[in-house]
């Protein structure tokens, strides 16, 4: 286990594209760390730098304290798992294991023992002797991560590893991953657009948007609490109220006043943005007289998630998403009038003004 320290780093292409704006990151000793966010945000420049495949314009990667920038690749201890499986189609499963042990002269048997070891760790004990185009896609993948393993690196980088997989074998291979990490406690950064892995195997997450860190903080923050509009627009599904603070605890929407306690803090005529989950928000059917400061509107559409069935509201042209159980989604059918509650619990407000 060691701590892996980014410090200020920034990588600048020809034509004066910067993918990184100095960039600070510690993972800590056996830490699981995701790199999260859309094509182009330089998740995959960053992991290329601490790899050493990139080079950074300015700043500096450490491990364990030592500054390792200018070190070689073959030289950092790091294991690595790309997108693409990268197998020698020539070697078996064991051979492509214990290959860096092989690289690092390693006797046969030690290699070969070291190799089934982590072959059975990846439950693929019985594939040892097949060759890569006798192995299914997520078969191939969990080879590649014996391989990244097998020489007991200090940091392992994990490049989009399961966005070639279908979702049965992703959701699979994701939750094995986390059970080898936590066995072994190795250092790990796992780059990801997917906010669903993220979420589920982190211990932390950085969410990236045009080369800088957005938010940084375990999974359940990254969620609950978004501290940018990007980020809160990222992950998950969230509605976003605009309006202006009444100062005395209440925004004034387009769809009406909502009343949060969140808001007490800001003055009037702040311009605010409240953020709020669907799962958060509460549907009822709408009384036949308004009652002033209710938010009312008109179901225009319903989608099928299973368990819950989001609903989508229309509040003075204010559109609203409530996940209700899909045993109760029939009281809400397309063109009733319907109730809002955005609760004050579950809410976050944004000060677009600061």
């Amino acid at each position: 286990m060691a701590e892996l320290v980014l410090s200020g780093l920034r990588k600048e292409f020809a034509g004066g594209v910067v993918a990184l704006h100095d960039l600070d990151l510690t993972v800590g000793s056996g830490e699981f760390v995701s790199l999260l966010g859309p094509s182009g945000c330089g998740k995959t420049t960053a992991l290329r730098i601490v790899a050493g495949f990139e080079h950074p314009s300015s700043g500096r990667v450490s491990v364990g304290g030592v500054d390792i920038t200018g070190t070689p690749p073959n030289e950092r201890d790091m294991g690595m798992v790309f997108q693409a499986y990268s197998l020698f189609p020539n070697l078996t499963a064991r051979d492509n294991v214990g290959y860096g042990l092989r690289v690092r002269k390693q006797p046969a048997r030690q290699r070969n023992q070291r190799a089934e070891e982590l072959l059975d760790l990846v439950g693929l004990a019985d594939a040892a002797g097949r060759y890569p185009h006798q192995l299914s896609g997520g078969m191939q993948q969990r080879v590649a991560l014996a391989r990244a393993l097998a020489i007991e690196p200090k940091v392992l980088l994990l490049d989009e590893p399961l966005s070639a997989l279908d979702a049965k074998v992703r959701l699979q291979l994701r939750e094995e991953i986390r059970r080898i990490q936590q066995r072994l406690g190795i250092t790990t950064i796992f780059v990801t657009h997917d906010q669903e892995e993220a979420l589920s195997i982190s211990d932390r997450i950085a969410v990236l948007y045009q080369g800088k860190i957005e938010q940084l903080g375990p999974p359940a923050e990254i969620y609950g609490a978004p501290a940018t509009p990007f980020v809160a627009e990222f992950v998950g599904t969230m509605n976003r109220i605009e309006g202006v603070s009444d100062g005395s605890g209440g925004v004034l929407s387009d769809g009406g006043l909502l009343t949060l306690s969140s808001a007490v803090s800001h003055a009037a005529g702040r311009r605010l943005l409240v953020l709020v989950r669907p799962e958060s928000v509460r549907l009822s059917a709408a009384q036949s007289v308004p009652v002033p400061g209710e938010l009312v509107g008109e179901v225009a559409s319903q989608v099928f998630l299973g368990a819950v069935t989001r609903v989508l509201t229309v509040v003075a042209g204010l559109e609203i998403r409530a996940d209700v159980p899909s045993s109760v989604a029939a009281t809400f059918p397309v063109g009733a009038r319907v109730r809002v509650e955005v609760p004050r619990e579950g809410t976050r407000v944004l000060d677009l003004d600061a």
